[in-house]
Formats: structure tokens, sequence, C-alpha cells
């Protein structure tokens, strides 16, 4: 089918942005790229999410319904979701954290998890896929997505790797629901803070303990 054309003779973006065909060319270049190093691998993923999420908000505005009180109520939905995690598993996430992430700082991984992921991700999976498919799907196409992006990091530790599907895909289903309920700025701060408490505070907090 060509691409539609608006009355002014523009080209539809939206007509052959589909949702499903762009998680298969992303879930095609993550199996793709299981060879390059970590680091690389990771921001040439989030590259395509970004890009693909750009792309969808040129064409169809996103409201991010941004405000101080409702990036409040994301992270304190975060904090609530993470706090306990990280006391009662606070061994098993700083090792699943070592795996996903094995070479990078402290400053890198902090770039990464809070400052790249949580909006990239968000903008993919709430701006664009929640919006054209519903929140079921866009939770467990998160799920899927983050088993395929740390794949080469988990592909030894099988175990690993589904529970952070499952994980995953739970999280998506919040972060989601905060999205509709305080709009996508809060779900991407939930989203950070998530990921400040369980995958960069295990690994930080045993480093700065151990250089005491």
């Amino acid at each position: 089918m060509k691409p539609k054309r608006d009355s002014g003779g523009k080209l539809d973006v939206l007509a052959t942005l589909n949702p499903y065909l762009t998680f298969l060319v992303y879930a095609v270049v993550g199996l793709g790229t299981l060879r390059i190093e970590v680091e690389a691998r990771l921001l040439i993923l989030w590259l395509l999410w970004l890009g693909v999420g750009l792309i969808y908000a040129d064409e169809k505005a996103i409201a991010m319904q941004y405000g101080l009180v409702n990036l409040g109520r994301g992270a304190v939905v975060g904090l609530v979701i993470s706090l306990p995690l990280l006391l009662l598993a606070g061994d098993a996430l700083k090792n699943t954290s070592a795996r996903l992430f094995p070479l990078a700082s402290e400053a890198a991984l902090f770039q990464n998890l809070v400052l790249l992921a949580a909006p990239i991700e968000g903008l993919y999976f709430r701006g664009f896929l929640q919006r054209e498919r519903g929140l079921v799907v866009a939770a467990l196409l998160y799920g899927l997505g983050q088993g395929i992006l740390f794949l080469s990091g988990l592909s030894s530790f099988p175990a690993v790797l589904v529970a952070v599907v499952v994980a995953t895909a739970l999280l998506g289903f919040i972060y989601g629901y905060v999205c509709q309920r305080y709009g996508l700025s809060a779900s991407m701060s939930c989203h950070a803070t998530v990921n400040l408490v369980l995958l960069f505070l295990p690994l930080a907090l045993d480093q700065w303990l151990s250089a005491i």
C-alpha cells in the first residue's frame, strides 16, 4: 500500500510508521548487533527508539503534561515501587546491574539509566506505542524490548533474562498507568527513579562503601 498524502501533497509518515513494524526493525537490529561492545550497542538501540519517537512526535504532537507536581508524583510512585525491592534484594540487583553494564563508570551508569533510558524509552513506548496500540501491548513489548536490549549481557543467564523481561513488563504497566493518569513527564520521572534506585544505587553504594 502506497503512503498516503494529505490535501497539500505532503507524505503522511504515520501511514507507514507501523508500531509493530518499528519494533520488528528494532528486534532485527538488536539481534544483529550482539557482537558489538555493550555500551555502543545500547546507544545504537536507544537512538533507534529515539528516532522513531521524534518522527512520530513531529507528525502527531505528544502532550508531556510537564509540571513539577507531576514530576514529583512520578518520582513518589517510583520510590514506592523500588525502595522495598532495594532493601529486600540489594545483592541480586547489584549483580544484575553489573552484568547489564559491565564496563560503565558511575557517571556513565547514571547518564545511561536516568538521563537516556528513561526519556527515550518513555517517548517510544508510552508516547508512541501506548498511544497507538494501548497500555497492554506497550507494556508487553516493553518487557520484550528490554530482553533484547540486555540480551548480550544476560545470554549466559537465561533465568535472569526471563526475570528481567517479566519484571520490566510489569514495570511497563506501571509506567503506562502513570502516563495515563498524570502524563508522559510523570511516567518518565517514575521510570528514572526506578532505574536510579534499582540499577544505579546497588552498584554505586557498593563502590562507595568499599572506598570508605
